[in-house]
This record gives C-alpha cells, structure tokens and sequence, in this order.
C-alpha cells in the first residue's frame, strides 16, 4: 500500500508540469495551424466575474464566451478564438481543462479565414476591438463545436454519481462522462485539436519530440500512452462494468 501511494502522488499534476505542458500545447497548436495568442503560461485562476457566471444558470454560452474573451480569461486562443483554460483545483493533483468553442463561428477552415480578415481589419484601425467582436457575435453559424470540460478530482469522488474523472460534454454542467485515465494537459488538447480541427489536423507540421521531429498523430499517441490508468480508489469495479472512456 505504501508503494501504491508514493506512485500515485508521483502522477498527480503540480504547477510546473502543468506550465510547463501548457507550453508545450501551445507549439501543438502552431505546429497544427491554429494557434492565435499564448496569453498565461501558468496554471489559469479564473476571475470572480466568469466564475460566477459559469454556474449561473440565467447566463447563456454565447454571453461566458464573450466574458472570457473580452477579459482574457484563457491560456491559449485559437485563430477561430477558440480558447483553452487550464487551471489546478484545491486538493493536490486535482486538474481542470477546458475548451470553450467560439458559438458564433465554428471551427471550420472557411470561419478561420473570416476571423483573419476581420483582424486585418483591427490592425489597420478600420475598426476597434469591441466593433470586431460585436462582428463576430453577429454572424452566427448554425453549428459549431460543443465546450468540453475535463476535470480530475479525488476528494469528490462519488462512485455513482461523480467520477473521480469526467469529461463534460456541452453547457449543461451535471453531464459527467467517466475517463479511466488521468488525463494531461498534451492528451486533452491533442484530442480536442484533432477532433474539431481535422483539416488543419491532417497537414499539421512535425513537432520536436527528444532527439526527433514527429508527426502529430505520434505525438497524440504517446501523449495517450503517457496518461496512466486509475487506480482501484479512483474507479471500481461497478464503474468497470458501465460505459466510460478509456
């Protein structure tokens, strides 16, 4: 039991493998073509304002979209601005990602392209910052990816009803799919790269693994590879016999 211990506090997230992996996703985003503004490199503390906007539930997704962005509340923001938060709970090893997908526009190439050119705009001084995101609010695409929230926390597990690993898929906030593993930083924005953004994806550039340049597909494997399976105290036997993600 004690070995089992010191194992797992070894795989817990600390704030400097998180920097540091938040350094890392954003050279993942350039290498895959679709990284805009590397705001904060450390481990995101999201402001009292957004916060309380998340769980308010008179507040719709497109007006905490446009809260985040306004004030900058995210590591790293996609050329469809997009954005990722990642952020450290209160318990040791506790971990939160997310991915907040801009509603007005999706993120097809043709959007990405779009945003681009309102940015020339901005840069020139045709138009200012609040100008360029009232244009963004007012296309409106009809489909666009949905926010995806990974979270990891032990001291609220609850076997039926809050795995001790979850992902939430949408606004509704109480959907949690259970993930048996622990997930990093790399995997979850790997993933989500690689699912939303697949024509960027497949002509991404090779990324510098070691003493060797890769292509991105290998470098989701290993990522994949690198998060462990939980152990028996993070999900049972009960949970082995439901659906979850692996």
């Amino acid at each position: 039991m004690k070995k089992l211990k010191k194992s797992f506090r070894a795989t817990l997230m600390n704030k400097g493998e998180l920097a540091a992996q938040i350094r890392k996703t954003w050279e993942y985003s350039k290498a895959v073509g679709i990284g805009e503004i590397f705001s904060n490199p450390s481990a995101l503390h999201p402001s009292e304002r957004f916060r309380s906007m998340s769980v308010d539930e008179n507040i719709s997704y497109e007006e905490l979209y446009l809260c985040g962005l306004r004030d900058g509340q995210y590591n790293i923001c996609l050329k469809d601005f997009s954005f990722f938060q990642y952020g450290l709970g209160k318990e040791e090893g506790d971990v939160r990602y997310a991915y907040y997908p801009n509603p007005f526009l999706g993120a097809a190439p043709d959007a990405v392209a779009e945003v681009t050119e309102m940015q020339e705009y901005v840069s020139e001084g045709i138009i200012d910052v609040d100008e360029f995101l009232h244009r963004i609010a007012e296309v409106r695409r009809p489909r666009h990816p949905p926010l995806v929230r990974y979270e990891y926390s032990k001291k609220q597990y609850v076997e039926d009803s809050h795995p001790c690993s979850h992902l939430h898929l949408g606004y509704h906030g109480e959907n949690r799919w259970p993930v048996r593993r622990y997930l990093s930083a790399h995997a979850f924005t790997l993933l989500i790269m690689r699912i939303f953004y697949g024509g960027f994806w497949a002509t991404a550039n090779k990324v510098r693994h070691g003493p060797d340049d890769l292509d991105i597909e290998s470098i989701l494997e290993i990522s994949k590879n690198d998060c462990r399976l939980l152990y028996a105290e993070e999900f049972s036997e009960r949970e082995e016999k439901r659906f979850f993600f692996s």
